[in-house]
């Protein structure tokens, strides 16, 4: 036996011999962990509805061979006398390969409460597109920036040096990109509080149009004359955005003058009338008709009703109707309806010659 003695590299052809066999037995303790692991996952997936077993069964999956192989020589070589760079080179590997795939797990996990929280929320297909695409970006720049730190830290960087030194510079960035950031912070709100939404028509100033894309910067608009227009995330809600997509019904105010010649009766009996015309169209509902002022032409009455529908073309057919409505029963009655007039008043006077 002495041949196991023998010196290769400065370990014994024994501890060469060990090392293989705690090689063997970790890699194989750990194929065993994981099909035993996996199949107690697969029962109890098939007995329950959620997904949350799936996406274990899942990550376990997604640890793959290179991983277990690493983990069994780092092991093996624990008891042979190998050079301190080696030693080194290989935790180094084995650092940057399992922070690799963490962060690949932890990505997986993101993505099922970035579906589950969207799917929550919003039932547009494209809105939870939008908003999934969007918060992914974020999210893995974190996890990302968070795994070279760590894996850098353990690799003896002084990572405080490095820190200090990028805060100093995030403060003069982060003033210079105050903009960029507050647009992308009211990206967040805009997902969470949900001011609006794709699809919603909203008007901002002198802005109108259809909500196509919510972005990390900015929000695109479809103005009603068809151009694109790209408005910051952080004026949508600071604007003053009104949001016409929400609403459940609409409000009409409009004014109605008849001349001064209309009878005193008449006068009594056009509020009924404009009742009886606006009762007589779908989807509205009658508020209010009243005598509101002698104007310089014309007798004025206020009229207020709802559509209690949303859709503008609806609302305008709607009014269309009872405009007509009002004209119809005015015409019956012999009530004329007021227009700018002037009456001038001729004082004959006899001169004497």
């Amino acid at each position: 036996m002495e041949f196991l003695s023998s010196r290769y590299f400065g370990n014994t052809l024994s501890d060469y011999l060990h090392a293989a066999a705690v090689f063997g037995i970790v890699l194989a303790g750990l194929y065993l962990l994981r099909s035993v692991v996996l199949a107690k996952l697969r029962e109890l997936a098939k007995k329950t509805e959620t997904g949350l077993d799936d996406l274990l069964v899942e990550l376990i999956y997604a640890v793959k061979a290179p991983e277990y192989h690493l983990i069994a020589l780092y092991a093996s070589v624990r008891y042979l006398e190998m050079p301190p760079a080696f030693d080194r080179a290989l935790f180094a590997v084995i650092l940057v390969v399992l922070a690799v795939r963490a962060v690949t797990l932890a990505q997986k996990l993101l993505d099922y409460w970035l579906e589950k929280f969207a799917a929550e929320r919003y039932t547009d297909q494209a809105v939870r597109d939008t908003v999934l695409k969007s918060a992914r970006v974020v999210f893995k720049t974190l996890l990302w920036v968070t795994a070279a730190i760590f894996v850098l830290s353990n690799l003896g960087v002084n990572v405080s040096a490095a820190l200090a030194g990028l805060g100093i510079g995030g403060v003069a960035v982060a003033l210079a990109a105050q903009a960029i950031l507050g647009d992308l912070f009211n990206f967040f709100v805009i997902l969470l509080d949900k001011p609006f939404r794709i699809g919603d028509f909203v008007i901002l100033d002198d802005m109108m149009g259809t909500i196509e894309h919510i972005g990390l910067k900015s929000t695109r608009v479809r103005s009603l004359g068809g151009e694109l227009i790209i408005i910051s995330n952080s004026r949508m809600l600071t604007g003053g955005l009104r949001n016409y997509k929400a609403m459940n019904q609409r409000r009409v105010v409009f004014k109605i003058g008849v001349t001064y010649q209309t009878p005193q009766e008449k006068l009594r009996l056009i509020p009924s009338l404009i009742k009886e015309a606006v009762s007589s169209v779908q989807d509205t509902r009658f508020d209010r008709s009243n005598l509101q002022a002698y104007g310089a032409y014309s007798i004025d009455f206020e009229t207020v009703y709802y559509v209690t529908v949303a859709d503008y073309n609806v609302y305008a057919a709607d009014h269309e109707a009872v405009l007509l409505g009002i004209g119809g029963a005015f015409a019956r009655e012999g009530i004329q309806f007021a227009y700018p007039t002037q009456t001038l008043f001729v004082s004959k006077q006899e001169v004497n010659p």
